[in-house]
């Protein structure tokens, strides 16, 4: 059978007029859980942002961005997506070459290429690109009705999961852009030293950790760096609303072992600030990046997170949360949800990150 012919197509920067066209491409995209709906108007205003749009026949049929991080010479390409009625066509071939194209006349320190994906990647990319770091990713579905039971069941398997773990805090701005100039190493915990938020691979240099604190991304680390000695000896945790004062109802005993010992690395996770998707009205996603490989702190780390979450959800709302881990975590993170409903579009998913050293 012979391959449809590649439409005449028209690349042009996206607007705010164009959201109607994007969203009805998008439709079923990551099963429901699309981001770009709620985030796409924001996307717009951002000056470290690209956004285009492919038209044929006056009607949009592809998308795609690229976002500049460390500081301007590794750009991030997000968002891909072709109108189902044009894919096999050429249209993503053609509306990425574009982009990379403007990359190369308008990016000319961009030395770097990065972007994410959740299935194996084609080998036509992997002649252009290689696989930096993959992640195992582990989802939910915890309905309006759930929440509270899903809370109790892991409030009640910390206790003992985490007594020789030291008691988990919520940094402040100034204790973000402190923390890996402490005891913390990068090595310890980042792959190839570099932070995977919302599938959003970065380096932890300064204008980025402010990209990500203008984003809202609650950053809950397992360390003694600077927030946790001014607690050492109290068993108080941060409430997660204030960056600062504790909150009774999230304390948890744990008894926290010698922090300078070398079988303890120390444990960080990201929690991205919920949104709402258009799997159906009240559903929200929920993403918890997280860094290292100890079950006791990755179990402490998903409740505090999810009852961060939970106080900002809406009366009668629902949340669907993907954790990102390493592998070695994956099955200890299932079982810990075990009796939840899973929010699965492929069991044994992964979060493949890939980068290219030059612009092609």
């Amino acid at each position: 059978m012979t391959a449809p012919s590649a439409p005449e197509i028209q690349i042009l920067p996206a607007t705010a007029s164009d959201y109607d066209g994007v969203l009805a491409i998008s439709e079923g995209i990551y099963n429901g859980v699309d981001y770009l709906p709620f985030t796409y108007h924001a996307c717009l205003t951002d000056p470290q942002r690209r956004m285009f749009i492919a038209k044929s026949e006056g009607k949009v049929v592809a998308f795609e961005s690229f976002l500049l991080v460390d500081g301007g010479v590794t750009a991030v390409v997000q968002s891909l997506r072709v109108a189902s009625w044009m894919r096999g066509r050429g249209v993503a071939g053609i509306i990425t070459q574009y982009l990379l194209d403007t990359l190369r006349s308008d990016h000319p320190d961009v030395t770097r290429i990065r972007f994410s994906k959740e299935e194996n990647p084609p080998a036509s990319i992997l002649k252009n690109y290689r696989i930096i770091h993959s992640k195992a990713v582990v989802s939910v579905f915890l309905s309006a009705d759930e929440l509270a039971e899903a809370l109790r069941v892991l409030e009640l398997q910390n206790p003992s999961a985490c007594k020789d773990s030291p008691p988990p805090v919520f940094l402040n701005n100034s204790e973000v852009h402190s923390l890996f100039s402490g005891p913390l190493q990068e090595e310890y915990l980042l792959p190839g030293r570099f932070l995977i938020q919302s599938g959003l691979p970065i380096t932890t240099c300064k204008a980025n950790l402010d990209l990500l604190q203008r984003s809202g991304v609650q950053w809950l680390c397992s360390y003694p760096c600077d927030a946790m000695r001014r607690i050492a000896g109290s068993s108080d945790l941060f409430d997660v609303s204030t960056n600062g004062s504790s909150s009774k109802e999230d304390n948890i005993s744990v008894s926290g072992r010698d922090p300078s010992s070398s079988a303890f690395k120390g444990f960080l996770s990201l929690g991205t600030p919920m949104f709402p998707v258009p799997l159906g009205v009240g559903k929200h996603r929920l993403n918890i990046d997280m860094f290292g490989t100890d079950l006791s702190c990755a179990t402490i780390h998903v409740l505090l997170q999810l009852k961060a979450a939970v106080k900002a959800l809406p009366t009668g709302g629902s949340i669907i949360c993907f954790l990102y881990a390493e592998e070695s975590l994956r099955d200890g993170l299932t079982g810990l949800l075990d009796g939840f409903t899973p929010f699965f579009w492929r069991r044994d998913w992964e979060q493949l990150v890939l980068e290219n050293h030059s612009k092609q």
